[in-house]
Order: C-alpha cells, then sequence, then structure tokens
C-alpha cells in the first residue's frame, strides 16, 4: 500500500477512537424524567445524581417540632418527588469526579436545589451561591421545615450523630437493609426475610440502611423476592 493511503487510513482510525472516547465521556448536559432518591439525590436517564449546593436530610432521619419527633427526610424526599411530579428534569454537571456526581437540575425552570433550600428541607453546604444561602436564610425566619424545630445536622446524622431521646420515647429503628445484588439491582431485606441475617449492608458500594419500608421503595429499592 502506498504511504500516502496508509497515512489516510490512520487518519481515519485516529478519528474514530477519538469520537469513541468523546461518546462514553459523561455528557455536561443531560435530562429526563427523574426518580427521587431522596431530599438532595435524584437519578436521571441512569445517572445518580447529588443536587449541588444542598444537604437533605437521610431518609430514616428525624428532626423535632415542638418536642414532637418527625420524619423529615422521608418529609423532604416526598417534597422534591411532588415537586418534581413526571416533568422531565433538565441538569448541568457541576463534577463527575464524586459519586454521585454533581449537577444543577431545573424543572420548569426552578433550581431543584433552590426550591429544597426554600421549603426548609436542605441546608446549604459551605462556599455555595449567594443565592442558595439567601433561600436557607428566608427558610430560617419563616420557620419552614426543618427549621421548625432541633434537627442534626445531615452531614454529623450521617457520621452517627443523633437527637437525644427523650424520656419515656422509644428510638427509631433502621433494620431493613438495602443491598446491592450481583446484577447491580438495589434489593431491601426486612428481618423477616430468610436471607436477612447473612446480608452485609457495604457503605462504599452505595449500599445503606432504611427505617421502613416506605422509605426504601422510595429510594427506588425493591423487596427481596418481590416485584
Amino acid at each position: 500500500m502506498a504511504p500516502l493511503g496508509r497515512l489516510m487510513i490512520a487518519a481515519i482510525l485516529a478519528a474514530g477512537t477519538a469520537i469513541t472516547a468523546r461518546s462514553t465521556e459523561p455528557s455536561t448536559e443531560f435530562g429526563g424524567v427523574a426518580q427521587v432518591v431522596d431530599g438532595d439525590t435524584i437519578e436521571v436517564d441512569g445517572r445518580l445524581i447529588q443536587l449541588n449546593g444542598i444537604d437533605a436530610p437521610e431518609l430514616g432521619q428525624t428532626c423535632l417540632n415542638k418536642n414532637r419527633r418527625w420524619r423529615c427526610g422521608f418529609d423532604a424526599a416526598v417534597a422534591l418527588k411532588k415537586f418534581v411530579a413526571a416533568d422531565p428534569v433538565r441538569c448541568q454537571s457541576v463534577s463527575t469526579e464524586v459519586a454521585p456526581e454533581l449537577a444543577i437540575c431545573m424543572v420548569r425552570g426552578n433550581d431543584l436545589s433552590a426550591i429544597q433550600l426554600q421549603k426548609g428541607y436542605a441546608v446549604a453546604r459551605r462556599g455555595v451561591e449567594p443565592r442558595y444561602i439567601a433561600a436557607e436564610a428566608a427558610a430560617r425566619r419563616a420557620v419552614l421545615g426543618i427549621w421548625r424545630g432541633s434537627f442534626v445536622l445531615p452531614g454529623e446524622w450521617k457520621e452517627g450523630k443523633r437527637l437525644p431521646t427523650e424520656p419515656g420515647e422509644a428510638a427509631q429503628v433502621c433494620d431493613i437493609k438495602g443491598i446491592i445484588d450481583d446484577k447491580g439491582q438495589r434489593i431491601f431485606y426486612t428481618p423477616v426475610d430468610k436471607r436477612y441475617d447473612s446480608a452485609q449492608v457495604d457503605v462504599s458500594r452505595g449500599e445503606r440502611m432504611f427505617c421502613s419500608d416506605d422509605e426504601a421503595r422510595l429510594a427506588g429499592w425493591r423487596r427481596h423476592g418481590r416485584p
């Protein structure tokens, strides 16, 4: 083959390789119908997204409202799910270097991070945009959501910190195990399931504990042996 022919083939192959490499990289803009995982996490087009700039109570987390305990984490997720509804979500990736990836996501022109802050269902992370700080401050002044009483910061709750249990009040039990199986399916086990004792939760793999069946299902997990 003539040198010119070999050069042309090499150029074509190189271009094809570049196109393939670009196609496997996550797009900075994407969208679709969102599945709400919790108060600050959604799944869009198969991508697990942490809403940028906020931290919402975990699904199993409880807060106090006038000394009465309520499921603030579950309510935060429900509020987000109701707002998103079945409308398409448009996201702009902020960082894919962490898991889940960070993104700013919009529904009907509304920033989901700002909405959760405005409703009092999240706190602003450090170093975020001033508008997020202002949204949190407005919710605090209006005594909305978690600002109605006492709560543990979501980041501290994930590290094991809990609200003190009042005399005579039973501590919330979170004994449902969320396991990711060999096929990547998210399955949960209750204490009455046969494989419950042998199931081991590995937080580093994205596995977790839930406090109720509803919380597990809302997060997109299904019970072992059931549809």
